[in-house]
């Protein structure tokens, strides 16, 4: 009896993260996700063009994953505070439950800078940051924010807490009110001065 495309997919992608996590993504192989998915490679041809979509299909997980867990954060209309610490937050929580899927897309945002196969996956990020720095902008024009490039206030609001979770996803325990304490200090690192917190 075949199982279902939808389950076989899912296999695919979990020994791709596997071998991905284990190998690295670069030396990956086709055949090394063939052999521990068990699919032939007419199967993962199917569903997925090459490597690169593969780790694209992970990337959309992942950023769904952080998404949902951070879903306050998305609302057009929240305040700078709520949006910030929310989205912190967010990943906080979704990090630490997902260390695996985590790791593999901290490897992944480096290795799209260069690598043509990763094209899609770098566009996907590119638009991620596009969106991420407009709305900044849009919270700086409100001065609910310090004017800061966007590179910056993306390290300040996130770099501490992708610290953290590197530290979890190397094994280290999660740290008891982790996510609270990282979505405030994000908020104070960008917050304007006239801005107040509830």
């Amino acid at each position: 009896m075949t199982r279902p495309h939808r389950d076989r997919r899912r296999e695919i992608l979990n020994a791709a993260l596997t071998c991905f996590l284990e190998r690295g993504y670069r030396a990956t192989t086709i055949g090394a996700i063939r052999e521990a998915s068990g699919a032939s490679t007419g199967s993962i041809y199917h569903f997925f063009a090459n490597k690169g979509a593969l780790a694209r299909a992970l990337l959309d997980e992942a950023v769904a994953g952080w998404s949902a867990a951070a879903a306050a954060a998305l609302d057009p209309d929240a305040p700078a505070d709520q949006a910030i610490r929310e989205s912190v937050r967010g990943l906080v929580l979704w990090g630490e439950a997902n260390t695996a899927l985590l790791r593999f897309m901290d490897e992944i945002r480096s290795l799209a800078l260069n690598d043509p196969e990763l094209a899609e996956v770098r566009a996907a990020l590119e638009q991620g940051q596009t969106l991420g720095a407009a709305r900044f902008a849009h919270f700086a024009r409100r001065r609910e924010v310090r004017p800061r490039p966007w590179p910056v206030a993306h390290a300040l609001m996130l770099g501490p807490a992708y610290s953290y979770l590197r530290l979890v996803g190397a094994g280290n325990e999660p740290a008891p009110a982790a996510a609270d304490l990282l979505a405030e200090a994000a908020w104070a690192a960008v917050r304007a001065p006239a801005a107040t917190s509830p």
